[in-house]
């Protein structure tokens, strides 16, 4: 694994965590893929082109964080988080 997300993983309580925003251009070949393995969120958001060259986000990536609520902005349009009185109210906008 890549020394930087090690080091966050050793650093910080990250199983607690709600959201995870993916990198943009994360692929089945990502370093901070076993990142996931080691963090339990409720969302994954992945902020992704439509129709991208790429074909991303790959599904291996997705079968990584199937045990989340996947947001795509190429399927959700814009996503919003929200949080008011510790409560995560989540709102997406069409394409």
């Amino acid at each position: 694994m890549h020394q930087v997300l090690q080091k966050i993983i050793n650093e910080y309580n990250l199983p607690d965590i709600d959201v995870l925003k993916e990198e943009h251009r994360r692929s089945k070949t990502s370093s901070s893929e076993e990142f996931n393995f080691e963090i339990d969120q409720k969302y994954s958001m992945i902020s992704v082109g439509k129709n991208n060259r790429y074909g991303h986000p790959n599904k291996e990536v997705l079968d990584n964080l199937k045990n989340s609520k996947i947001y795509r902005t190429d399927q959700d349009g814009s996503i919003m988080f929200k949080i008011k009185n510790s409560k995560l109210k989540i709102e997406t906008c069409s394409p």
